[in-house]
Formats: C-alpha cells, sequence, structure tokens
C-alpha cells in the first residue's frame, strides 16, 4: 500500500461510517423519490488515486425539456456538483465539476443507472506526468448504484475526463470508484 493509498483509503472509510450510521435516521419512506443526494466517489486508475464528494438536486427544468417524451418516473434529471482531489504519482489536481446527471430508477433489485457529462475546471493540466492540455476539461460518467428505499445507496462509477479536443493535448484520465452516498 502506498503512502498515498494510506490517506485516502482512511478518508473514505470514515465518510462510509459516517454515512451508514446516519443513514437510518434519514430513511424514506418506500415509494418516496429520493431526488436530492450527497456522498463520496473514492477510486483510481491512469496513475491517480481520487477522492471525490458530490451533492445532486433535481432540475425540473431540465426534466421538462429534455425527458418530456420519456415515461414518466423512468428518469429523472438532477444537476451533480462534485470536488474532487486527484493524488498521483508525480503531480496532484483538484477539480470542479458541475452539470447534468440523467437517473433511471426502478430497475430490478433496487438498481439505478446514471450518466451524465459535466464540464469540469482542473487546478493544473500538467498532471502526473500527463500534459491534459488546459484547465476547462468534461467529465462523462456511468455508473450503477444499489439504492433501496432507504437513504443509503452504493455504487461503481466509471468516468473519463478529458478536454474534448480544446487543446493540443488530450491524453484523458479514466478512473473507477465506488461510491456511498444518502438521499434526503
Amino acid at each position: 500500500m502506498t503512502i498515498k493509498s494510506r490517506r485516502v483509503v482512511p478518508a473514505f472509510l470514515a465518510v462510509l461510517a459516517l454515512i451508514a450510521l446516519s443513514a437510518p435516521s434519514m430513511a424514506q419512506h418506500s415509494g418516496e423519490s429520493t431526488k436530492r443526494s450527497a456522498g463520496v466517489r473514492a477510486g483510481g486508475g491512469d496513475g491517480f488515486e481520487a477522492i471525490e464528494v458530490y451533492h445532486r438536486r433535481p432540475s425540473p427544468w431540465l426534466e421538462r425539456t429534455l425527458l418530456a417524451s420519456t415515461p414518466p418516473g423512468d428518469w429523472s434529471a438532477l444537476w451533480d456538483l462534485s470536488l474532487a482531489y486527484w493524488e498521483g504519482d508525480h503531480d496532484n489536481n483538484g477539480f470542479l465539476a458541475v452539470g447534468p446527471v440523467f437517473e433511471r430508477q426502478g430497475l430490478p433489485a433496487d438498481l439505478r443507472l446514471s450518466l451524465g457529462v459535466q464540464p469540469t475546471l482542473i487546478s493544473s493540466h500538467n498532471g502526473n506526468g500527463k500534459d491534459l492540455g488546459g484547465p476547462v476539461q468534461f467529465t462523462s460518467h456511468l455508473s450503477l448504484a444499489w439504492a433501496p428505499a432507504t437513504a443509503l445507496s452504493l455504487g461503481v462509477r466509471i468516468q473519463h475526463t478529458s478536454n474534448a479536443g480544446l487543446y493540443d493535448h488530450n491524453p484523458g484520465v479514466d478512473i473507477i470508484a465506488a461510491e456511498v452516498g444518502f438521499a434526503f
């Protein structure tokens, strides 16, 4: 285990414990929509270890504008605000991402599928021996979470961050992360 892992893993476990202990008091009744949520993600990839906190809130405007043709209750639109810290072998980066997320609930076994693309600002585009091109990036993701009628959700997220060709260099960073959250 690296020194980086020794710092990220305990922080992730501490947040996980806090969420697990507080989840029963924040549980929602069965059938209620769990639209607002907050949590933490931790994982790694491409030489980075990442820890991220997020907050999601409903977006009625996006639902009316982009999801009007989907069957009611199948998909919902949310705004996702994420703050992250990537620790690399050579350099570290912080980032801020905000943008739309589309989530499908009602899948078998209390599963939820979400996907989204968030414009992202990174603190340094020279991260971990890679020139990411510049400070403006885009983070796209796909995640699958188990979210029973209680407020707790557990999932896995695959994300790709790159600049979509805005700059000469565009290597991108791929990260897979475990996600723990709660709805309120």
